[in-house]
């Protein structure tokens, strides 16, 4: 039972160790990115959703498109 609990320690601080490796690794990753954009000058994203406008006709498109797999199932 010893040996068990001891294999269970050892995973739990593994998966530790390794969840607080990669969330650091993301941070830099970003970090790197932000950089890189600001040395380039590129804009940033904004989060507003891109606007539908003149898309009419692809929005109408694709919902055929769906209609027609649908009947088909």
């Amino acid at each position: 039972m010893e040996l068990l609990q001891a294999g269970f320690t050892v995973t739990w601080m593994g998966m530790g160790v390794v969840f607080v490796l990669l969330t650091l690794l993301v941070g830099v990753v970003h970090g790197v990115s932000r950089i890189a954009q600001a040395i380039e000058g590129i804009p940033t994203p904004s989060a507003a959703a891109p606007s539908m406008a003149g898309d009419e006709e692809l929005v109408g498109v694709i919902s055929a498109a769906v209609a027609a797999y649908r009947r088909k199932r």
